[in-house]
């Protein structure tokens, strides 16, 4: 008996540094290993993706990370609340940087960086970002495949190609795992109606898409394989302490809300709400807390909806109706995956219709625009 514990013992061990050895690499070069304290003060962290530029036809340049920023997100780790915000910043909002004049905001990187990035973001938002971190798209790629693909629905057949860049788009709509290509066209992708803001959103449900696929039994076998797959492809000012207690802080699964940076289409990019940003800001950024909830008597509320719905949309229609909200009807080529309310604000009147109408719901920046709220009905709306 004693043997078998001993081999099974044995075997354990073996299994588990089969299982941690892509992390040794990592661990040396960038101190990534958890510190048991995590994060002891909130930390404002810039991330952007930059996008590949290229030397000839068809030929990557060497990564420098100067090329235009593709997707920007102001990242507010709060262990205080244990939630992670990420606000999306449109690439199509003007800025004055300093020493350039006006440009839109995803010039700030090759113009002048990441410190420039941060200014730009600063400028924008009136929030300072603590560090920084840029990815190439090649760490997209690969750490996707790393983790065996991830899980997304894919809402409407998304087709584009370009041959200078090599990004050659072609999916068919439905729910499916998407490996590295794939996912990096589904992420770039943005040749429709609402361009850059129907990209964020998708951007915005592959985060949550990410975070379930992480947080899987077979994500948390994959996952040292994955860090090691990306750590060539990013570059950032964070210290090893803050790396360290970054990785602590994840360790307690905070809670992820994702926004859209509020505005409208106008000024030939996307004009700031800001008050509405003010709002967000205060609440997410400032640690002020979400204030009482409103009446929902007399919001508007987007009913999503899919193909075979029709009636199911009726009768939701009928029950806001009844508790004083106006309804837009707002079909969808694909049915939603769930029945949830999505609010991109401070949550208080999502949380006010979830509870009436006894559903979940979620703070997110794929809220319809235009919309105080967003309702999805999914194959069963337990509230009808």
């Amino acid at each position: 008996m004693r043997r078998l514990f001993l081999g099974l013992f044995l075997l354990f061990i073996g299994a588990l540094a089969f299982w941690a050895y892509p992390l040794l690499g990592p661990a040396v070069r960038q101190g990534a290993l958890p510190s048991r304290e995590g994060l002891r003060a909130p930390l404002t962290l810039l991330v952007y993706g930059s996008s590949p530029e290229y030397s000839g036809y068809h030929q990557r340049a060497p990564e420098r990370f100067r090329g235009l920023a593709d997707t920007i997100l102001l990242v507010r780790l709060d262990p205080v609340a244990n939630r992670v915000v990420v606000l999306s910043i449109p690439r199509d909002v003007w800025v004055n940087l300093p020493g350039y004049g006006w440009y839109k905001v995803n010039a700030a990187s090759p113009l002048g960086g990441p410190e420039l990035m941060k200014e730009a973001v600063a400028r924008i938002t009136g929030v300072q970002a603590d560090r920084y971190l840029v990815v190439s798209t090649e760490a997209l790629r690969r750490g996707v495949d790393a983790l065996g693909g991830v899980r997304v629905c894919v809402e409407k057949p998304m087709r584009y190609r370009d041959t200078a860049a090599g990004l050659d788009i072609n999916l068919e709509p439905g729910c499916q795992v998407l490996d590295g290509k794939k996912a990096e066209g589904y992420l770039r992708f943005r040749k429709d109606a609402l361009g850059d803001i129907g990209r964020i959103q998708r951007q915005q449900a592959f985060f949550h898409a990410l975070k379930e696929q992480v947080l899987s039994p077979s994500g948390l076998l994959r996952l040292p394989r994955a860090v090691a797959a990306v750590e060539p492809y990013f570059q950032t000012d964070l210290t090893r302490e803050d790396r360290g207690a970054i990785l602590g802080f994840a360790t307690k699964q905070p809670e992820l809300v994702s926004l859209l940076l509020p505005g409208r289409f106008g000024g030939g990019g996307w004009a700031v709400d800001r008050q509405a940003l003010d709002e967000l800001l205060s609440t997410y950024f400032a640690g002020e807390g979400v204030a009482e909830a409103p009446e929902v008597a007399g919001k508007l509320v987007a009913l999503v909806y899919g193909p075979g719905q029709g009636a199911l949309a009726e009768k939701a229609r009928e029950r806001l109706h009844a508790l004083g909200l106006r309804v837009i009807l707002h079909p969808v080529d694909l049915r939603p995956v769930r029945t949830e309310v999505l609010e991109n604000g401070p949550g208080v009147l999502a949380k006010a219709l979830g509870e009436a109408l006894g559903v979940p719901y979620r703070i997110s920046g794929e809220a319809v625009l235009g919309a105080d709220l967003t309702l999805r009905l999914g194959e069963e709306a337990p509230f009808l």
